[in-house]
């Protein structure tokens, strides 16, 4: 923004008669023509709403919808789901990461199974997750509202893996409080991962982060809604039960 002097521009107005519009014309002026100082300050790269620390362990509430189109049948299930971050190590990329060890069982008197090793780090502007040999960019900082970005560009969209394609992620809300089966948390983001709804398909995929926590809340909703067919797909839905 050009800045002008304010003391020519001030002397030029005093010369007319009427003093009273000129000081109100010129606080006006002064006001739009100053240069503000905050106009450029940079965002704070917060990385704390994906912390990673050995033995630090979230336990999810988990709630699947399975509907089985050629059965015309829905399956419901309920079970809980355990991520701890294990040891660090150096990936192949060179970059320190850690194991995430994920494990399962079907309610708090059931012993947990583990079930997978899935893995996470940071980098300067991201934090990102692989699951399943998929990497993905769960966050991208500085987090800003409606910051979009491309968070599956890692991975190869092949036959199996077309929808997956093109996916624009988003913060649709950042720093906002939130309260999950019955915990409360004083800052959260909410990243829309795919929003994707019309006569035939459904796809919306939702998560949620709170600061100093990581991942409190996921949606996925996939599903197939050809007319005079059944509906096929699933429904599953993540929700913090405990965390440390």
């Amino acid at each position: 923004m050009i800045c002008f002097s304010k003391h020519n521009f001030i002397s030029g107005l005093s010369s007319l008669r009427n003093p009273y519009p000129v000081l109100f014309l010129s606080a006006i002026l002064l006001l739009f023509f100053s240069c503000k100082k905050n106009d450029n300050v940079p965002l704070t790269v917060d990385k704390s709403y994906f912390p990673l620390v050995s033995g630090k362990y979230i336990i999810y509430d988990v709630d699947s919808l399975g509907y089985w189109g050629f059965a015309d049948s829905v399956v419901h299930s309920q079970y809980e789901v355990r991520e701890e971050v294990d040891s660090p190590y150096i990936d192949n990329a060179g970059n320190q990461a850690f194991k995430i060890i994920r494990s399962r069982r079907a309610d708090e008197n059931s012993q947990w199974i583990a079930t997978d090793v899935w893995s996470a780090n940071l980098t300067d502007f991201t934090a990102e997750k692989v699951e399943e040999n998929l990497r993905f960019i769960k966050l991208d900082f500085p987090i800003a509202l409606n910051r979009e970005w491309f968070g599956n560009r890692y991975i190869k969209a092949d036959s199996n893996l077309s929808f997956l394609a093109g996916w624009n992620y988003e913060y649709t809300a950042i720093h906002e409080p939130m309260t999950l089966n019955g915990l409360s948390f004083d800052s959260t983001v909410t990243v829309t991962q795919h929003d994707d709804q019309n006569a035939i398909q459904e796809y919306i995929y939702i998560e949620k982060y709170a600061k100093n926590v990581g991942m409190i809340y996921k949606y996925e909703d996939s599903l197939s809604l050809q007319p005079a067919k059944p509906i096929d797909g699933r429904v599953v839905t993540m929700t913090v039960k405990e965390f440390n």
